[in-house]
């Protein structure tokens, strides 16, 4: 398949198509395990579908089932070879295949600022690792909703169980709650309410930009389990013309400023807030315009994002 990107005309091999045409036991062993048919289906399909030609730049996104004997064929064929991934490599889906054919990549590119010292430390060479920030599709991600309509708060991501907190903080406030996502379903059975709406889950696509741009709020959480700093969240919320509310960290600052976002330090700052500008829209709706913009001008669309990893790694 061809694609277009400005100046740059490029083949596309999509290894979601073999992969999802294995059966539920062959995907889960490899992604669990990274063993298994759907593994060997997946790199059959790489180099069945590679063109017999050079190419000054080959792209793997998350190659955790590429094999190191896959990755040489690449290397042969690529004047540069890069790796990117928005996922934690070290903390979280680690991959044997992966760590194998990283010396065989001129750069690593990786969303995760807490995993940099892995990846230089595998590289060997911190020129050879590139940091960038997750980001939103200007296409998909945007306001659905007239400012009239939104109320409430939304959460859409899988269930962990600190993110209970807030939502059952936000529930007994007497907040309206949008929530969808993986695994929720006990919760839901457990604090069923009239102030609760689920959606079941996961919910993508249109109905996922739909919910979020249905609410005055969204709840940007970052993942318990890892030491994440930032999500897609984080720029697909001020997208949609939706409040992002969010912990404060460093990270998060060097995004945003307080007159964008709503960060909160506690749990009772974050529903004190809530309450504050559910009274204030009209401050309310300054600061989510604010935020909206940061992120339409900022340069964190995927487009922005990914021509400026072209450049980088073409130019370096």
């Amino acid at each position: 398949m061809r694609k277009i990107l400005g100046d740059w005309e490029m083949d596309l091999i999509d290894t979601d198509i073999p992969y999802n045409k294995m059966g539920h036991i062959y995907r889960s062993l490899a992604f669990r395990y990274k063993v298994g048919p759907a593994v060997w289906t997946v790199n059959k399909y790489v180099l069945d579908n590679l063109l017999n030609k050079q190419y000054d730049l080959i792209w793997v996104d998350k190659g955790i089932f590429i094999t190191k004997k896959t990755t040489e064929v690449l290397r042969r064929r690529a004047k540069t070879l890069v790796h990117y991934t928005p996922d934690p490599a070290f903390t979280f889906h680690k991959s044997k295949h992966f760590y194998a054919s990283m010396p065989l990549y001129d750069y690593m590119i990786t969303t995760k600022s807490y995993e940099m010292g892995d990846f230089v430390c595998m590289m060997g060479d911190k020129d050879k690792v590139i940091y960038c920030t997750q980001g939103f599709d200007k296409d998909i991600h945007r306001p659905l909703i007239s400012w009239e309509k939104k109320s409430g708060v939304a959460f859409i991501g899988h269930h962990e169980t600190e993110r209970e907190v807030p939502i059952i903080a936000l529930l007994k406030a007497g907040v309206q709650v949008i929530l969808a996502g993986g695994k929720w379903d006990n919760f839901v059975r457990s604090h069923n309410c009239d102030n609760l709406n689920y959606l079941g889950g996961p919910v993508e696509g249109e109905a996922y930009v739909k919910a979020l741009s249905s609410c005055l709020f969204a709840w940007g959480a970052v993942s318990k389990w890892i030491p994440e700093k930032h999500t897609t969240r984080t720029f697909e919320i001020p997208a949609c013309k939706t409040a992002l509310l969010t912990e404060r960290n460093k990270e998060l600052e060097s995004f945003f400023s307080d007159d964008e976002v709503i960060f909160y330090e506690s749990i009772d700052d974050l529903i004190n807030k809530v309450k504050y500008y559910n009274c204030h829209r009209d401050e309310l709706k300054i600061l989510i315009e604010k935020g909206y913009a940061k992120v339409q001008q900022g340069g964190y669309d995927f487009d922005s994002i990914m021509r400026k990893l072209l450049n980088a790694v073409i130019t370096k």
